[in-house]
Formats: C-alpha cells, structure tokens, sequence
C-alpha cells in the first residue's frame, strides 16, 4: 500500500540509441551557443551562469530522448548523460580554439569562405585532440581574459577556472537528468509512462508522515481528496497524481506547503518534498 515506484531497469538498445542521439545533436549545437555567448559578455559571473545553462540545456535534450526512448535504467540515463556532457564539454573547447587562432578573430562578419575554413578547423580539432590540448596549454599561459582589476588570469588559476566550469556543466546535465524523466513512473502493463494529473489536490497538512502512512493502510478515502476549503489557509500539503487509464496503480508525490508572510505581507511559500512516487492502489484519489 505504502510501496514506492521502483524502475524496472529497462534500457532497450533502441531507447538508448535515440537518446543518444538526442544528447549527441545538442553536444554539437548548444556548445557553439554558449561560446558566442560568453564571448559576446566576456563576464566571470555570467560565464558560470551560461556553463550552467549549458549543462541544463544538455540535460533537457537528454531528457527528451529518455521519455521518447522509455528508459527505465537510473545509471544507464546518467551514463548517456556523462558521456554527453563530456562530449559537450571537448566540443567547446574546440569552437574556442577555432575562433581564437582565426585569421577574423570573433565576428559575424564571414563569408562563406571563413566559415568553411572554421568548419575545417574545428574538424581537424576533433580529430586531433593532442593538437587541440597542446593550443590549450599555450593559451593558459598567455591567458584569455582579465578580471576586473587585475592582471590577465593565466596559468594554475586559469587550470582552476577552467575545471569549475567543467564541474558546473556537468553538475547541470547530471542534476537535470538524475531528477528527470528516468524518476517519473512507467506502466509496465501498457508500455506507457504514467500520465501527471492537471489538478493538484489540497489537503490537512501533514504533521507526521508516520500517521500518514497508517491511514493510507487503513484505506482511508478521503485523505488524498482535494478540500476545498483549504484555499485560504496559510499551511497546507499538495498531492500530485500520476496516473493512466485502466491502470490500477496510481502514483503520489505529496509535499507540505508553509506560507510565510513578511511585514510587507509578502508572502512566501516553502515547499518540503514529503514521499515521492508513493505506490497507491484501489483508493479514490
């Protein structure tokens, strides 16, 4: 009654092949992205937020594949998404490189001509990472850029630099996939994954989840059902359903909701993630 949903580990070679394939066009098109970002707004701080966006990029496009695919298998979703992530990560430090040692330097003034030859550069980069690591080392010591205030950041804190953003990429691709679709519950019976209701029930809040699970035991009916009267009250928990027509289980995650206000009568509101994919069956929800 109280079981939670646990993935049945399946990762067909054909799911993982898409997914990978959805991971592989985003490693090759949202790294040109961040680059021209983060050449365009040559800013520490915005770099980090544009390595994070990349990596979440990354994890949603992963994500896409996972769903399309119906991956079930935790660790094999978190594989395609190191293996992505590292691809993405070597594939922007190709486009860097390539615009860094090119005749035009960065600009969107090319002819077809230059954009043949960045395309030709990039290619051998690839195919050549003893080359690409060897430009690397040179740019490290001349350095790529200055902090404000201070001299051109080079060397060991430029190592430094570059490997945290390395870890917020793939911090970001890993966050977003470890958390995604892989975690939703699938209808093995139906070869569906389950579908989330539109409505979110409000009901009591919840003060110990201990008695909550009792009462789900004993079959109590009108626990999960949406009051209506809770609207206006300041603490309450939130019931998400998951669920698939002619599917006998259904799937909760409930979460307590605190509503704070401020002097200003701001309210705000704190959410505390209770059971996630809590197993029900035969239960009016």
């Amino acid at each position: 009654m109280a079981d939670k949903y646990v993935p049945s580990g399946i990762a067909s070679p054909s799911g993982v092949l898409k997914t990978i394939l959805f991971g592989i066009l985003a490693s090759f098109i949202l790294p040109i992205i961040y680059i021209i970002l983060v050449r365009l707004i040559p800013n520490i701080w915005f770099n980090g937020i544009c390595a994070l966006l990349l990596g979440m990029g990354l994890g949603f496009f992963i994500d896409l594949g996972i769903k399309i695919g119906k991956i079930r298998n935790f660790k094999v979703a978190i594989a395609i998404a190191v293996f992505c992530g590292l691809l993405a990560f070597y594939f922007q430090w190709i486009v860097f490189d390539a615009l860094m040692y090119s005749a035009n330097g960065f600009t969107f003034k090319l002819s077809g001509t230059d954009i043949g030859n960045l395309f030709k550069d990039a290619f051998y980069l690839f195919t050549h990472p003893i080359v690409l690591f060897d430009e690397i080392k040179y740019l490290n010591e001349i350095g790529t850029f200055r902090i404000k205030g201070s001299s051109t950041v080079s060397g060991g804190m430029l190592w430094f630099i570059w490997f945290g953003e390395f870890l917020v990429i793939m911090g970001g691709i890993i966050f977003a996939v470890g958390n995604g679709q892989v975690t939703q519950p699938f209808s093995e019976t139906y070869d569906k994954w389950m579908e989330r209701r539109k409505l979110i029930n409000r009901i009591n809040y919840i003060h110990s989840k201990d008695d909550f699970l009792i009462a789900l035991s004993n079959k109590n009916t009108d626990l999960l059902k949406h009051n209506p009267e809770l609207v206006d009250q300041q603490n309450f928990a939130e019931v998400v359903v998951f669920e698939l027509p002619g599917e006998q289980a259904k799937y909760i995650n409930v979460i307590n909701v605190d509503n704070a206000v401020d002097k200003k009568g701001r309210v705000t509101a704190k959410k505390k993630n209770l059971f996630t994919n809590l197993r029900i069956t035969n239960l009016e929800v």
